[in-house]
């Protein structure tokens, strides 16, 4: 598939259940942390009875009650070979973004409401989460999220992750390194053994020191929006209990696409189209982005 324009498209969010108003207004000073640090967290900002739907919605979709459609489910292996049940080897679910009730969260009006105060009023989703994160689940180690992607500028493009459990130390918050999103794309790989597509900073020690690392402890609703350069990561959960969260990563459909050849980006390029491939499908990184992809705000152009 060519990267070739759109025709205007208009996309309205969809209307969803809400115990709290439909906008939210984005501080001066909020803005100004956003700037300086390259996260920001909103407290409260998605309301209970969604994020009931959504810890429902997985416990259906995991379990096989209904089906999957679309959604991938991710699992991990050291867990699976334990021979428990779904919810306690299931990772995540991943390409949420055509699921009924998972499209209320990535179309919730007031989330994309703070999100088009960040990089405008035309708004596509282009990575989808829920994850699970069950008991024995290991970390995730420091990453920039624009490493996996192939469209740009940077600047344009923000992650929106909302915790639907209590998220703390022990089960696995997510950290940060404030201001971090101010410096380069780092080379990435598999600093240790790591589930596929899972990479990581490979000069970790120097780049994202324990030091620096501000944990992200969060209640339920809690939303943190982040810039793709921020190097984060999480912790791994040794509590008794699961970490749920969902996430959204936003671009505005003004982004365009790069070519990642010769560049850092590379290998997780060649390492998605093979895991396309493993799949039976061929596909372009490109295409594997517009697949996985969906307008939900303003007009639409290139993405």
């Amino acid at each position: 598939m060519s990267s070739r324009k759109f025709g205007d498209l208009k996309v309205t969010p969809k209307k969803v259940f809400t115990e709290l108003p439909e906008t939210y207004e984005v501080s001066k000073e909020q803005l100004k942390f956003y700037d300086d640090n390259g996260y920001l967290v909103i407290k409260q900002l998605i309301d209970f009875g969604s994020l009931y739907s959504y810890k429902k919605q997985f416990s259906l979709i995991c379990n096989g009650v209904i089906p999957r459609g679309n959604v991938t489910i991710v699992k991990e292996a050291n867990l699976v070979k334990e021979g428990k049940k779904a919810e306690d080897y299931v990772n995540k679910l991943q390409d949420i973004l055509y699921d009924d009730v998972f499209a209320t969260y990535i179309e919730h009006p007031r989330l994309l409401n703070v999100v088009s105060q960040f990089i405008g009023d035309n708004v596509s989703a282009m990575h989808t989460m829920l994850i699970n994160k069950p008991p024995g689940t290991g970390r995730h180690p420091p990453h920039q999220d624009i490493y996996y992607f192939p469209f740009r500028p940077a600047h344009k493009i923000i992650a929106a992750w909302t915790a639907i459990d209590d998220v703390t130390i022990d089960n696995g918050c997510l950290y940060v390194l404030p201001g971090s999103h101010r410096g380069e794309l780092h080379s990435h790989g598999y600093p240790e053994k790591f589930m596929r597509l899972y990479h990581g900073i490979i000069e970790e020690d120097t780049i994202a020191p324990e030091n620096q690392r501000v944990n992200l402890e969060m209640s339920p609703g809690d939303t943190v929006f982040f810039h793709p350069h921020l190097v984060h990561g999480s912790r791994p959960n040794m509590s008794k209990g699961y970490r749920k969260s969902i996430s959204c990563h936003y671009a505005s459909s003004d982004c365009h696409f790069i070519d990642v050849t010769g560049t850092v980006q590379e290998k997780i390029a060649e390492e998605s189209i093979a895991e396309a491939k493993r799949r039976g499908i061929e596909l372009t990184y490109e295409e594997i982005w517009r697949y996985r992809s969906k307008h939900v705000k303003g007009i639409r152009s290139n993405l």
